[in-house]
């Protein structure tokens, strides 16, 4: 599950609860949530978690990511994927991460089509981590709320972005590491993959979101 899926979910659990979260307490379960895969992306180090509501939200994102990678739905299109590109030559390890993060990707942009999933995804990024958290470096944190305007910016743009764009999203991420890198004369075939494989995450992005909804229902039951 990519960021913005996370996101979803969390609103989607949490914004259910009785009675009902206050905004400033959903969004930093929605930011919770992310918060894990941002730290992943720009290889921070690990944060001391200053608010219970946060921490709550990370600990979401975990259940959730427990969940998903297990879901006979994402086994299959990330099983699909492999094999499409490792029939047209695409090296081993950068087809498995693009099996695994590009139908990630493709999930979010069908999750996205939900305003209220939108709505709540800009509201996190908007959510200040000053006193929430504490990072090993004092510029971790800067850097963190950099991503987090970059991603509130382009959220306005997100939507129907032709297959080579989000082509060139999945190589990004994929650059920084040497082994699962994209080079370019492997783009085109990354595009053609992005176009072949939409509409079938889209078929099935309803019933990953249903599915996983009804595996986490229970989380927080307890407390």
């Amino acid at each position: 599950m990519n960021f913005f899926g996370h996101a979803a979910l969390a609103a989607s659990h949490f914004g259910a609860e009785q009675p009902p979260l206050s905004s400033e307490a959903l969004g930093k379960l929605c930011l919770g949530a992310m918060l894990p895969d941002f730290i992943g992306m720009l290889r921070l180090g690990r944060p001391e978690l200053d608010d219970a509501v946060l921490a709550r939200g990370v600990a979401f994102h975990h259940k959730t990511d427990e969940a998903f990678h297990e879901l006979p739905s994402f086994v299959r299109l990330s099983r699909q994927a492999f094999a499409w590109l490792s029939e047209r030559s695409l090296p081993r390890g950068p087809a498995r991460a693009v099996a695994h993060i590009g139908v990630e990707m493709l999930l979010d942009e069908a999750f996205a089509v939900d305003r209220g999933a939108r709505d709540a995804y800009r509201a996190a990024l908007t959510v200040s981590l000053d006193r929430l958290l504490t990072f090993p470096s004092p510029t971790d944190a800067t850097r963190l709320g950099t991503l987090q305007a970059a991603l509130l910016e382009r959220s306005n743009s997100s939507l129907g972005v032709g297959p080579d764009i989000v082509a060139e999203r999945i190589r990004r991420t994929l650059a920084g590491r040497p082994r699962l890198a994209i080079d370019d004369s492997a783009q085109g075939l990354l595009t053609l993959w992005v176009a072949s494989t939409r509409p079938l995450v889209t078929a099935e992005a309803p019933q990953v979101f249903a599915s996983l909804r009804l595996l986490l229902a229970n989380f927080g039951r307890a407390e």
